[in-house]
């Protein structure tokens, strides 16, 4: 539990491994932080792409797993992080109220803030282009089950009146046939802040932990997918993994469903193939990696923040995103 501490006293107790100072716009040095994130389908869920009813596929083992682009997923984390921005706001400390995600506002300083500097942004000033890079990256990611395509949910277009009849009483004849990604599936997600502050970490982690709508339709289908941050790897260096070289190399065998200890152990196994000697490697307390340590309290008490499980604690990501808009401003200055 988080007591009487502010954003300072919680920055002094993170390692400084695979962080920068402060932010600057050209990365001069890229320290690495990789988030091992376990998505949990918890509803059925929609993930188009060219063919509107379906998600891209990926054939690995001779088995077929939704592939879904990193975009479905930031996209989703940002507007939480937006959101949070905006909640925490006084007098424009953290944001410009004229700042829209993905619509570039013709000022580079008014456009400075946790969203633009962790996430990246490009527009043009003056006719001008100007592009600050993205801190954040996310691959693709791809189930970790089979992803059937057969298993199609047939439905009809309603009229106005709610039913399948218009007022003519004629039956509709339009269906759609969405193919959705079924609960108990599992998606495994190598997230790396590469050149990043500690800032910026805690705002990553809120954005991860406090998103559950994703896919097509999410305003209507609700929540969809837990996230769980299940490890964490600092390098003074690159310490970025791939989620398809997993599946790979590690789920060989297709099944239906994985348990929690078979995922664990493919996990494991590919971390321990390609760890590196400047990899410090952390693991939650029922999710073990060979050669890390479970979660310290420093971690600990940056996920219990980011959940925003205390009072206190918007207090504290309050303090580190208006450090985030002062370091920016102070860049493009």
């Amino acid at each position: 539990m988080v007591i009487n501490m502010n954003w300072n006293e919680l920055k002094d107790s993170i390692p400084d491994d695979g962080f920068v100072k402060t932010y600057e716009i050209y990365r001069k040095a890229r320290p690495t932080v990789t988030l091992v994130v376990l998505r949990t389908v918890t509803d059925p869920i929609l993930f188009r792409s060219t063919d509107s009813e379906r998600a891209e596929t990926q054939e690995f083992n001779g088995t077929i797993h939704a592939q879904v682009n990193s975009e479905k997923f930031v996209s989703k984390e940002r507007l939480t992080g937006l959101n949070l921005c905006r909640e925490l706001d006084e007098n424009e400390k953290i944001i410009c109220s004229e700042y829209t995600y993905n619509e570039p506002i013709g000022s580079i300083p008014k456009s400075q803030n946790a969203d633009l500097l962790t996430y990246g942004l490009a527009g043009t000033v003056s006719k001008a282009t100007f592009s600050q890079k993205s801190r954040v990256i996310e691959g693709y990611t791809y189930s970790l089950e089979s992803y059937d395509l057969m298993n199609k949910e047939t439905h009809n277009a309603l009229y106005e009146s709610g039913t399948m009849n218009n007022a003519d009483n004629k039956h509709s004849e339009a269906l759609f046939n969405p193919v959705k990604v079924q609960p108990n599936t599992h998606f495994v997600h190598f997230i790396t802040l590469e050149a990043g502050t500690k800032e910026m970490l805690l705002y990553v982690i809120h954005n991860l932990l406090n998103t559950g709508r994703y896919g097509a339709r999410e305003t209507r289908t609700g929540r969809s997918m837990k996230n769980e941050i299940i490890g964490l790897i600092s390098s003074t260096a690159d310490s970025t993994l791939s989620c398809g070289e997993l599946i790979c190399d590690h789920f060989i065998e297709a099944k239906d469903s994985y348990s929690r200890d078979d995922i664990q152990a493919g996990i494991s196994e590919y971390v321990t193939k390609h760890k590196r000697a400047d990899w410090s490697i952390y693991h939650a307390d029922d999710f073990k990696l060979d050669g890390g340590i479970e979660f310290p309290v420093w971690l600990s008490n940056l996920l219990k923040v980011g959940n925003r499980l205390e009072k206190d604690n918007s207090e504290v990501l309050k303090s580190a995103l208006e450090i985030l808009r002062i370091q920016g401003l102070g860049t493009v200055e």
